[in-house]
């Protein structure tokens, strides 16, 4: 199957991020780079998009990001009360 470009707005729409989110993370290295269609266009590979959602999904599952940090506090609050009950 032939690879297929998607717009910066199409991305935006598909990742809830905002366009200023999406450069910082491209800077960071953390999502794929676009592709330069002209001077003033780029656009993003659909597959490379789509394994970015994908890893992040995989991280959600592993535990990464608000759930886990809730975990941790919840874990935290309670090594509190064990030290102040022993």
């Amino acid at each position: 199957m032939a690879e297929r470009f998607l717009t910066m707005k199409q991305v935006m729409g598909q990742v809830a991020l905002s366009k200023t989110e999406l450069y910082r993370k491209i800077k960071a290295g953390v999502f794929p780079r676009p592709v330069p269609l002209g001077t003033q266009k780029v656009a993003f590979v659909e597959s490379e998009v789509a394994a970015w959602m994908e890893d992040r999904l995989r991280a959600r599952a592993d535990g990464e990001g608000a759930e886990r940090r809730s975990q941790q506090g919840r874990e935290a609050v309670e090594a509190r009360q064990d030290r102040g009950n022993g």
